[in-house]
């Protein structure tokens, strides 16, 4: 299972499988496989090698398909640590041999626009998608993947039409799906690019957005 999915698992059943590692797979609880996903090309550790040598104060996370592993550890890795319950995995980015599926760069809020401005600068500007997660999360996914892409993935292999879907995001990984969903919706609490995208917007993500969308469905307010 990967690893972000755990937390949830312990509140609900799912009856589809999920899109994960911010569009660049999508994962099916009944096979617990992955039944499509994309990952980063080698060029990934020159990147974070890069940002490593820069910034002394980024935390760097590897994701693979099976593992999370901690490369540099700071306060906010810890903290992810903690709340996702994950095991204590530390290796340096430079011995992880399996195939990467993202990375996760992490600061402080106002630490998190000089690793984006370094990225923008680099080389390797265009090699890959980077996204802004959280206020503290800067990822690098494979290029052309979010969670728009897994989402046209997940209705192909439902047999859904893509108008038949709906997003919900608040943060700049979320643009792509709010984009591509049938019916875009942004959380009140979300950042203006989000907004701009979305169809309609609903309730903070802390008042139950998702059942404010269902109840507005059912009620006509929101149309397919």
């Amino acid at each position: 299972v990967p690893h972000g999915a755990k937390l949830m698992l312990k509140y609900v059943v799912p009856n589809a499988p999920m899109i994960c590692f911010n569009g660049g797979g999508v994962y099916d609880f009944e096979t617990d496989k992955i039944i499509w996903s994309r990952t980063l090309d080698s060029d990934a550790k020159k990147v974070v090698e890069y940002i490593d040598k820069m910034f002394d104060f980024v935390g760097i996370e590897i994701c693979t398909l099976e593992k999370i592993y901690f490369s540099k550890i700071n306060r906010l890795v810890r903290e992810h640590q903690a709340f996702e319950h994950l095991p204590d995995n530390p290796l340096n980015y430079s011995q992880i041999n399996e195939k990467w599926q993202k990375v996760l760069f992490m600061t402080e809020e106002d630490q998190l626009q000089s690793i984006k401005d370094a990225i923008a600068a680099s080389p390797y500007s265009d090699t890959f998608t980077y996204v802004q997660s959280s206020p503290w999360y800067y990822e690098i996914l494979p290029k052309n993947s979010t969670k728009g892409e897994g989402l046209i993935h997940l209705a192909e292999f439902l047999g859904i039409d893509i108008s038949h879907t709906i997003g919900i995001g608040d943060n700049e990984n979320d643009i792509g799906l709010v984009k591509k969903a049938g019916v875009g919706i942004a959380v009140s609490n979300a950042i203006e690019q989000v907004k701009n995208a979305a169809d309609y917007i609903t309730v903070d993500n802390n008042s139950g957005a998702v059942a404010s969308v269902i109840y507005a469905l059912e009620h006509e307010k929101i149309k397919l």
